[in-house]
């Protein structure tokens, strides 16, 4: 019997079929485009096809009938059709009924998906007399399908949380990121309702929310989900109405905003709150101090300083300055009300807002007093800081942000000016905004009378004997009733009102009459530099007068020296290197200050007479630096060497700095490590005492050559020693690139063996550290892994001499370890020849110039 299911129609294969038959070929060419239909024999053999079938291939009857179906143009698309068709017929001939998808070809190229079925077709005695083929188009549905499961895959894979919910509330479906987002596995999702997870909407709300969202067709709201475990999830909720012939639902999307949330959170913090401290800072100061001026008829503003808190922070470091800002901030706070507002304003300055003061103002100061003098345990560190107050009141001093805060500033200088630790309250400065630099102008046109100034002088040290060569004089002011007054307060005031000429011909006189005297004691030379001024750089008469100092002190004009920036050579050039020059003529050494953080122009350098260049505190590089500053560094030396200048590096905080300068060729240093600026008296002890830097420290060479083992696995390390011992190598050893990098700035190590896995850094990472750190060292990687890309590179840029591989053989290890000494002893030899022929330079070149001194004199 046909399948039921089956659209197709009959054709008689004789050559003039009967009535029914020609009334089935009719049939089957009116079943349209996309329904293919035929006869088979019982051997397979097409005997009819309908029109749309042979459409589709392009074909007339006489082209295919006669043909085995599986070989006809419709099977050679897809041979797994194909094979499928052939156990089709085998069955069929047992009368089983067939039904699968196949792919067939069209005469246009294009390949269809159809619904193919073969039914076979009885006699009245049961026999199987025909076969009758049908097959229908359903490409689009395929399609169809196909782009739905594109689609739900999209949905599953999706970030956002997506669910379909019912007219009910009830959860139809959910995606993956759904489920994460609640903590649910998702049969569990499916059967809740929204208001079992949604805080803002119960069972009775449900019924409104929906017709909302039926009358606007979409929703957009923000709200908190209930999380598994209980906690609250803020979201952004976007829903849209979805109809369809057999019913409506809601497609939710649900964006968890807690990222959102606290990134908001932090950049309100960042620009509202100090990051160091907590408090609020300037921005939100004057807006919350606008606000209690509007609602409070009576505010005061308390304007507190740390006094002398550079010190603390020159001398113990910023880190500890940072501790003693927060340490203060939580005193302030705790000694306040809690309706008060402490901010800091910037600096060592605090700012307290009172609204409607309870107690007298000059009460609470002192509290604030007492509780900043108390000590503090810091770091190891007792230390002692006071504080000064001032204050203003609203609305008598003012009602507006600005002018209260700066009148509270106003009252500061006074209290500072009467001698810190204590609190003075805005009296009126009717003529001046700025009392305390017009009380430090005039205070500093006595100083010079007074006697108030002084010099200090801290050492500069050569780097490569470790010995003092030179003393820079700095200026210092120690008021009566002031105390100590900062170099960075008042030199720009004198430079300002034109006192800065006197007082540095005073600091001349000074330090070359105190030059003389340390010679005429008997003490080494060493060379006096001093700081010039821009305004005495302009004076026509400048090398003749520093030439008439040093003939009266007796000094020799080889040991005193004189310290210029670039930015007061920009604007007079010419005129500044004709000073400069006629000094240097006079055999004055010239330095050029602050190196590098000016214009730094190399044209301009290459025509100034300059014999030393300052690099600035800025770009002295320590250990833990990056490669690029390092190198900064070092292009600095090379290039100033290049020029015959020396290089002084400033600002030297640390034995690493100092280490790491000595392995980069520069030439002398000077800075807090070793010394800070001293009166006279301490630094002719230090001389007398023969203080220096350890030689070792800065060339640490000697005859035992040392070896750094790197490596994070113990038995590794204990292995190589064992292996090792035997060599006379001195062997270090350390379980990360943090601790080698320690070790190379204490020790002089030639030769370096790094793993490369570890944590932290790799061994190329820190294989590229060493070689910009401390090029002259030999860096081999040994590793049982091979990263091929990486250390092929870093051995390309000269990071890595060698890649050795674990499990290694122990003679090869020994021999390339040696082979690499060796290349060390010769890279050393190299390297004492040429600091041997630069300092051969250096000499003949002021040789020269000593030369060409008297030369002129003599012409003269």
């Amino acid at each position: 019997m046909p399948h039921r299911d089956a659209e197709l129609a009959l054709v008689a294969t004789h050559p003039t079929p009967s009535g029914p038959e020609m009334t089935m070929h009719e049939v089957l060419d009116r079943l349209g485009p996309s329904i293919f239909a035929g006869l088979l024999d019982t051997d397979g053999v097409l005997r009819y096809a309908n029109q749309a079938a042979l459409q589709a291939i392009g074909s007339k009857p006489e082209q295919v009938l006669g043909q085995r179906f599986d070989a006809t143009p419709w099977w050679q698309a897809c041979e797994p059709s194909r094979q499928r068709l052939q156990h089709a017929l085998a069955i069929a001939l047992r009368g089983e009924a067939s039904r699968f998808d196949v792919r067939v070809a069209t005469s246009s190229g294009a390949i269809l998906s159809m619904d193919f079925s073969l039914l076979p077709l009885y006699d009245p005695e049961g026999r199987v007399i025909w076969l009758i083929p049908s097959a229908r188009d359903v490409s689009e549905r395929e399609q169809a399908q196909h782009q739905l499961q594109l689609t739900r895959h999209a949905v599953e894979q999706a970030n956002d949380a997506l669910l379909q919910v019912g007219p009910d509330g009830a959860f139809r479906d959910a995606n993956a990121a759904a489920c994460r987002l609640l903590g649910l596995e998702h049969a569990q999702l499916l059967r809740l309702r929204v208001p079992d997870i949604d805080t803002q909407v119960d069972t009775m709300q449900w019924p409104l929310r929906w017709r909302e969202l039926c009358e606007r067709g979409s929703l957009r709201f923000e709200t908190s989900v209930r999380h598994q475990k209980g906690h609250e999830i803020p979201v952004d909720v976007s829903v849209s109405l979805v109809n369809s012939d057999e019913a409506s639902f809601a497609h939710v999307c649900i964006d968890d905003l807690r990222e959102r949330r606290a990134a908001e959170r932090r950049i309100r913090q960042l620009l509202q709150f100090d990051e160091l401290t907590g408090l609020p800072n300037r921005q939100l100061l004057y807006e919350r101090l606008g606000a209690t001026l509007e609602t409070s008829a009576e505010s005061a503003v308390l304007l507190l300083e740390l006094d002398r808190f550079k010190r603390i922070n020159d001398g113990l470091g910023p880190q500890v300055g940072d501790a003693v800002l927060r340490e203060a901030a939580q005193r302030i706070a705790a000694t306040v009300r809690s309706i008060d507002l402490v901010a800091r304003r910037g600096g060592d300055e605090f700012v307290i807002v009172m609204p409607s003061p309870s107690a007298p103002l000059q009460h609470m100061a002192q509290a604030l007093l007492d509780g900043i003098a108390r000590p503090m345990s810091i770091d190891g560190h007792e230390i002692y800081v006071t504080c000064s107050i001032g204050i203003a009141m609203a609305p008598g001093d003012g009602d507006l942000p600005d002018t209260l805060v700066r009148r509270a500033n106003a009252a500061l200088h006074q209290a500072k000016r009467l001698g810190r630790n204590q609190a003075c309250i805005y009296a009126g400065a009717p003529h001046d905004d700025d009392p305390e630099r017009l009380a430090l102008e005039t205070a500093l046109r006595h100083a010079l009378r007074d006697e108030q100034l002084d010099l200090h002088y801290q050492p500069q040290l050569d780097l490569r004997h470790g010995r003092i060569v030179g003393v820079e004089a700095l200026l210092r002011w120690q008021h009566p009733k002031l105390g100590r007054i900062a170099p960075d307060r008042f030199i720009p005031i004198a430079e300002e009102t034109g006192m800065i000429v006197a007082i540095g011909d005073w600091v001349l006189c000074r330090a070359i009459e105190q030059a003389a005297a340390w010679q005429r004691a008997g003490l080494p030379p060493l060379r006096m530099a001093v700081n010039l001024s821009a305004r005495q750089l302009l004076q026509p008469e400048l090398a003749r007068r520093i030439e008439g100092l040093l003939d009266t002190a007796g000094l020799d004009p080889r040991l005193f020296g004189v310290e210029v920036t670039e930015s007061m050579l920009i604007g007079n050039f010419d005129q500044a290197v004709q000073h400069l020059q006629a000094l240097r003529t006079l055999g004055v050494e010239v330095s050029l200050d602050d190196f590098g953080t000016g214009y730094s122009s190399l044209s301009y350098l290459r025509r100034l007479p300059v014999d030393v260049v300052k690099i600035d505190r800025s770009l002295v590089p320590d250990v833990t630096a990056l490669a690029e500053d390092v190198s900064i560094t070092r292009a600095i030396i090379t290039m100033a060497h290049q020029l015959q200048m020396k290089v002084l590096a400033e600002g030297v905080e640390s034995e690493g700095q100092a280490v790491l300068l000595a392995a980069n060729q520069c030439d002398q240093m000077q800075g807090y490590w070793f010394s800070a600026a001293l009166p006279a008296a301490a630094v002719e002890t230090m001389l007398r005492d023969g203080r220096q830097i350890d030689p070792a420290l800065l060339n640490r060479r000697s005859r035992q050559r040392t070896l750094l083992v790197v490596d994070d696995e113990e038995n590794i390390v204990a292995a190589l020693r064992r292996l090792l011992r035997a060599e006379g190598w001195l062997v270090l050893s350390a379980s990360s690139a943090e601790q080698a990098l320690q070790l190379l700035a204490r020790h002089e190590v030639d030769v370096i063996l790094s793993d490369q896995r570890m944590p932290g850094m790799t061994g190329v990472e820190l294989l590229r550290r060493a070689r910009q750190l401390y090029p002259d060292t030999i860096r081999l990687v040994l590793s049982g892994y091979t990263e091929l890309q990486s250390i092929t590179d870093a051995i390309n840029e000269g990071a890595i001499y060698k890649f050795l591989a674990k499990p290694w053989d122990d003679e090869q290890l020994r021999a390339h370890l040696r082979e690499a000494f060796a290349l060390k002893e010769m890279t050393d030899q190299n390297h004492h020849l040429k600091q041997e022929l630069q300092a051969a330079n250096r000499d003949l070149a002021e040789l020269n110039g000593q030369l060409q001194t008297r030369l002129a004199a003599l012409l003269d």
